[in-house]
């Protein structure tokens, strides 16, 4: 995983980076920013009735102010209540928006990362930042931007009045601020840490859900109902601890922000007592007025320094969804896009090793595959036979030696080109929560007619049990193919495979997982599959390779033998060994 970026460690830098995303809505944003200065606008209108009233002796200079007031009460509490209600819409239509951006983001970065990625990164742990996290980082750039400016706007407003009515006492008051603005920062440190241990502990919840969900057979199979519980017991537990170690700094914010502005209140009631003891005082109403406003200044003031516990859990949001779009892209620095292959292909001293692996899973290898012929790998478990695969396709990058196609090194070709001539037929069958005609037409439904979706099916032998579901091709098979058998899905993907055409062919154990019946089936679509075409075939079944053009043995990452199928038991070598085992 990249490391973050280096402004990702600026508060600053990341909230201004994250600010870009409502350039987009910058008019949605400006008429809810109005709507909320007409709300801190009319603020101060409520003191200063009383005002009025109180230095008046509750009685009203005009009659007609008698019905004038209480109705503009109510009027005036209509309209801030309309105001409110679409500058609330139109931050929530935001904040919606901007998740769904961030996520088409996110989701579109991850299907162009490398295949490391997906080895290091849980499926859970990319679900939670492409779904969770962004949620998260909206709600720091609306939630916190509308409290942080409704509230100042509140609160410059209602300060504004108090100056108006008493600069002097205004200002005492206002000693207090810095006082606030140190307990605001010292409690926002503390609660950016505990937010970044409280969203790591929600994704190893996340994660252990997501196993026990999708290893559920093995689960019950083995009996581990209470080893899973036991341990999601204790990521509750974590998840508890740093949620509490969270609500910690969150819960003492109120009460000392509200301590700091009880000794303004203090202060600012002893001076008009003071002076009225001394015959010197203001009005009631001024008095009264004044008090009111600077109460009513403490609930903003309140609202600006609860939002630093949302604001710390959304930069800490920031920083897991702007780490991940840093990410490096799959690299392509292929230039040429090839039209037409023949299918020759050859690996010419190619090395590669994974990742933290003690040896490398290829060595040296070296051999090539003539254009139509079919050639079978083989080998025991970790000889190297699926790393072959994923090097031509480019899912990784040899360490040394180069593999070429029809005399190109792949590493010229565009990723998207070259994987363009290849075709996929996999024992991990990979079906889409989509139609029949959808998965078949996989990736390019709208380049395919309805015929030539209906020749594949047939070709592949699913014709038949597709005829027989409730919708026939617009069926939707659910999710990864669950309401198909292991055979039909084989087939399904078979068709897939025929439908592209591709002049290069894999199939990793295409039938090992399936029972006689299906294998049969199958098997019997494999041959219309592979005319004409060069294949590679990963067998451990080897019976079903006899036929092959060739058979590579690799034995840790190196050839050990070649040949075809009588050469290779004549030499009774190491493929005549495994022959007698697994056939």
């Amino acid at each position: 995983m990249a490391p973050v970026a280096n402004s990702a460690t600026d508060s600053k830098q990341l909230y201004l980076r994250l600010l870009r995303y409502l350039y987009p809505y910058w008019r949605i944003l400006a008429i809810a920013m109005l709507g909320m200065t007409v709300i801190a606008a009319t603020e101060p209108v409520l003191p200063a009735i009383m005002k009025y009233l109180l230095d008046n002796g509750l009685r009203a200079s005009d009659p007609r102010l008698v019905w004038a007031i209480p109705i503009g009460i109510v009027l005036l509490f209509a309209v801030r209540g309309a105001v409110s209600f679409c500058t609330s819409y139109l931050m929530s239509w935001l904040s919606a928006q901007i998740i769904t951006d961030i996520q088409r983001i996110l989701f579109s970065k991850m299907l162009l990362l490398p295949l490391q990625v997906f080895h290091e990164l849980s499926a859970g742990k990319l679900i939670s930042r492409i779904v969770s996290d962004p949620g998260n980082l909206a709600a720091s750039i609306t939630t916190v931007l509308v409290s942080a400016v409704r509230e100042t706007l509140t609160a410059i407003a209602l300060f504004g009045y108090l100056i108006y009515l008493d600069w002097r006492l205004t200002l005492l008051a206002s000693l207090v601020g810095p006082l606030v603005a140190l307990i605001v920062r010292g409690f926002g440190r503390r609660m950016r840490s505990a937010s970044r241990v409280s969203v790591e502990a929600g994704r190893h919840l996340f994660h252990c859900i997501e196993e026990s969900a999708n290893g559920i057979k093995v689960v019950k199979i083995y009996g581990a109902q209470q080893h899973q519980i036991a341990r999601f017991f204790r990521d509750t537990e974590r998840f508890r601890r740093a949620q509490m170690r969270e609500a910690v700094p969150a819960s003492a914010i109120t009460p000392f922000t509200h301590l700091a502005a009880s000794l303004a209140v203090a202060i600012i009631v002893f001076l008009p007592l003071n002076q009225a003891a001394q015959g010197d005082g203001v009005s009631a109403g001024e008095f009264i007025s004044f008090i009111t406003a600077l109460l009513m200044l403490i609930s903003p003031i309140k609202q600006l320094t609860t939002i630093s516990s949302t604001l710390q859990r959304g930069l800490v949001a920031c920083e897991k969804v702007f780490e991940f779009m840093d990410l490096a892209e799959e690299p392509d620095e292929g230039r040429s896009a090839v039209a037409h292959t023949k299918g020759e292909i050859e690996f010419r001293e190619v090395t590669f090793g994974y990742p933290g692996a003690q040896r490398n899973a290829l060595d040296k290898l070296s051999f090539l595959v003539q254009p139509g012929q079919t050639v079978a790998l083989v080998g025991p478990s970790g000889s190297g036979k699926s790393t072959v695969v994923s090097l031509l396709a480019r899912f990784f990058q040899p360490s040394s030696g180069t593999i070429s196609i029809d005399g190109v090194d792949i590493k010229e070709i565009t990723l998207e080109s070259l994987r363009s001539h290849i075709g996929l037929v996999s024992q991990d069958i990979v079906l889409f929560n989509d139609t029949v005609a959808a998965n078949i037409a996989f990736g390019a439904e709208q380049n395919y007619s309805r015929i030539s979706i209906i020749a594949a099916a047939k070709a592949a032998n699913a014709w038949e049990f597709v005829q027989q579901l409730p919708n026939g091709l617009d069926t939707v098979i659910g999710e990864d193919g669950a309401t198909l058998s292991g055979g039909q899905r084989q087939r399904l993907s078979i068709a897939r495979a025929l439908l592209k055409n591709p002049p290069i062919l894999v199939l990793d154990e295409a039938t090992s997982a399936l029972d006689a019946e299906s294998e049969r089936m199958v098997q019997a679509a494999l041959p219309t599959l592979m005319q004409g075409r060069t294949t590679l075939v990963i067998a451990h079944r080897l019976s079903t390779i006899e036929s092959a053009d060739r058979i590579i043995v690799l034995q840790d990452g190196a050839m050990a033998e070649s040949g075809s199928h009588q050469v290779l038991l004549s030499q009774k070598g190491v493929y005549a060994h495994l022959y007698s085992l697994l056939r």
